[in-house]
């Protein structure tokens, strides 16, 4: 028996009014169900939440009233197409109204989006939405072999702040990396602490993974480490070069993991390098869109409808992102659930200093998260020295702030750059349909 998983995960859900012990076990038993006993599932849970927010959300009781629609009018995933797309921009717009007004604050936890658009903003979960959310996560790594007690290692660029997150790294046998700089300087402290630690899962985005990895290649040829099973990437795309870079350098699989507010959890399982959502959460729509008609694996546009976040429902909510389908194409890993060859959407990149500094696109991200004033960034290096920061803002916004942003990115870029904050009325999508946050100019070549 898993002490960690059967002990102490139910004893931690009392403490703290969560049910990530009761969703697991659900969730070890419901990835193996067939693809009638999952659709008869949805069903259910969307008729639930249709009448839920018909009665006690006001955005969506004026959305059925102008289409003339009633709860009974949805009774399938099919018929969801009788209701809009929504976009971050409708929820931004319309935010007093979204939240449902018979939910107790006791039970409403806040989060901010991680903003992979440029557009970051305030959203809220319920304890239970929450809950079922982190089971599917934690579900999916254990395709990764990783079993609830085992050490793993989290990399993030943001400081570990919170005395909750770090009462909860000690108790999940979590050591946490800020990636603040990227120089062999810091990357030996790094590899030393990781080496020590020995993990079983080291987790991160790609880019500063990718980093790390190259430091140990110049200077370890390999990772020495015995106890490590996976490497699990998050939060941008990962490139094949990556991955290989990654599995070459740690001598363990990769597995790729991806999610975004509304959305249901999807990650790699263990037999092949598809991907599967956790549709159990939500239900996934894909679009085609005129955006990626050129593209000859024709991407999808990902739709989520979040099945169980009665607080602030996502109803056919346009995540933003697009992902490439496999139809019809069985799993070596048994499960029913969809499958997805490739998320196309969070395509990132990397900006560097004339002085050798790389600059990430979690770095920008990172500093405007809570910028409110700021509702969209995109950051152009047009040449070695030359950035452009092009913003789009509310009316609050004033020269002050601007005068900020701008010597912030002058003392963390340094002297030798040019940093330009431009005012934008918006920032064009690419022909993916995103708006890129991080665009670096191809002459300006990267070798890490």
């Amino acid at each position: 028996m898993n002490f960690t998983e059967h002990i102490i995960l139910p004893v931690s859900d009392f403490l703290t009014g969560k049910s990530i012990a009761k969703h697991l076990r659900f969730l070890e038993k419901s990835q193996f169900w067939s693809r009638d006993k999952i659709e008869a599932y949805q069903n259910e849970k969307l008729k639930a939440l249709i009448a839920h927010t018909y009665h006690n959300v006001p955005f969506y009781r004026g959305i059925f009233e102008d289409l003339r629609l009633k709860p009974e009018d949805i009774q399938t995933k099919n018929d969801l197409e009788k209701l809009p797309v929504i976009t971050k921009d409708d929820i931004r717009k319309n935010y007093d109204k979204w939240m449902a007004v018979n939910i107790p604050k006791s039970q409403l936890i806040s989060y901010v989006s991680s903003g992979s658009t440029g557009e970051p903003f305030l959203y809220y979960r319920t304890k239970y939405s929450e809950s079922f959310q982190k089971a599917t996560a934690i579900r999916a790594w254990k395709w990764m072999n990783y079993r609830m007690g085992n050490k793993y290692v989290k990399t993030s660029i943001h400081e570990r702040e919170s005395t909750l997150k770090k009462i909860q790294d000690i108790i999940n046998r979590s050591l946490f990396l800020n990636f603040s700089h990227f120089n062999d300087a810091f990357f030996k402290k790094t590899y030393a602490k990781i080496l020590n630690f020995e993990p079983v899962v080291i987790r991160g985005y790609p880019h500063p993974l990718s980093l790390l990895a190259s430091y140990i290649q110049r200077n370890h040829k390999s990772y020495s480490g015995k106890k490590l099973k996976a490497i699990n990437t998050t939060g941008s795309t990962l490139h094949p070069k990556d991955r290989q870079q990654l599995e070459n350098t740690f001598k363990v699989k990769v597995f790729d993991s991806y999610s975004c507010e509304g959305s249901a959890f999807i990650a790699q399982c263990e037999h092949n390098n598809l991907y599967h959502p956790a549709e159990e959460y939500a239900i996934l729509e894909f679009l085609p869109s005129k955006y990626t008609e050129t593209d000859p694996e024709k991407p999808l546009r990902h739709i989520t409808t979040d099945l169980h976040n009665y607080a602030f429902p996502f109803i056919r909510y346009d995540t933003q992102d697009y992902v490439v389908v496999k139809k019809n194409i069985p799993c070596d890993c048994n499960r029913k659930l969809l499958s997805i060859a490739k998320i196309k959407g969070r395509d990132t990149d990397i900006l560097i200093t004339p002085q050798k500094k790389y600059i990430l696109m979690e770095n920008i991200l990172g500093y405007f998260e809570n910028q409110q004033n700021v509702l969209q960034i995109q950051v152009v290096q047009e040449d070695y020295d030359t950035f452009v920061f092009n913003l789009v803002v509310n009316s609050s916004f004033n020269n002050q702030h601007k005068e900020i942003i701008s010597t912030y990115w002058q003392n963390f870029m340094g002297d030798d750059c040019r940093i330009i904050i431009n005012m934008v009325d918006e920032i064009q999508l690419t022909r993916t349909g995103k708006r890129r946050t991080v665009i670096r100019n191809p002459k300006i070549k990267i070798n890490y």
